[in-house]
């Protein structure tokens, strides 16, 4: 006696995917081989279920594409094989990156260069705290790309005015910054 499982898989087999229930038959039928296969690239399982899940995707997209049962298999197990080295070629550069990080931050030059910037930050954010308070706001808006427009818009200033709070910000600072302008000209 032929299941009704049995009769979409032969449906599926003379005449491929056209709809919902037939997509269900097919996954029950092959999602697990379909993954077995992609485990056996030294994937994860569930990287694995995420390729596969992917191609299934795909084919969905391109059902109506394919008239039989080999060509389908063709498709994903062709797909799943390129999905998976290309994955792999992405975490190899990944791979790549992250050790050429590593060398990097672990260098002496990397560290000082590191210190020395927090250092500044620290005193240049110390020096902006003895700025007036709308002089500080307009600084610190500014640190942050913010444009004349803009800074004028959240404070409620005109642009004029924001323009002169900078002017007399930034000449506190470079005046009470110069020995640090001058040390960072040696390093």
């Amino acid at each position: 006696m032929i299941t009704n499982e049995q009769k979409y898989i032969d449906n599926i087999a003379d005449k491929g995917v056209r709809n919902k229930k037939d997509l269900d038959v097919f996954f029950n039928q092959y999602y697990a081989v379909f993954v077995s296969f992609a485990c056996r690239y030294c994937l994860n399982e569930e990287e694995a279920r995420d390729i596969v899940q992917d191609v299934f995707v795909s084919f969905w997209e391109q059902r109506m594409n394919f008239t039989s049962i080999l060509t389908i298999k063709a498709f994903f197990y062709r797909s799943i094989s390129n999905r998976i080295l290309n994955y792999l070629r992405h975490e190899e550069v990944k791979s790549r990156y992250a050790e050429s990080q590593l060398k990097k931050i672990q260098s002496e030059e990397f560290i000082q260069e590191s210190v020395i910037r927090e250092e500044v930050s620290c005193m240049i954010h110390k020096k902006i705290k003895e700025l007036t308070p709308r002089e500080q706001e307009v600084i610190l808006l500014s640190l942050q790309n913010k444009s004349n427009q803009e800074i004028a818009d959240l404070l409620s200033l005109s642009v004029p005015t924001v323009k002169t709070h900078k002017m007399h910000a930034y000449a506190r600072l470079r005046a009470e910054l110069e020995e640090l302008r001058f040390l960072l000209l040696i390093l």
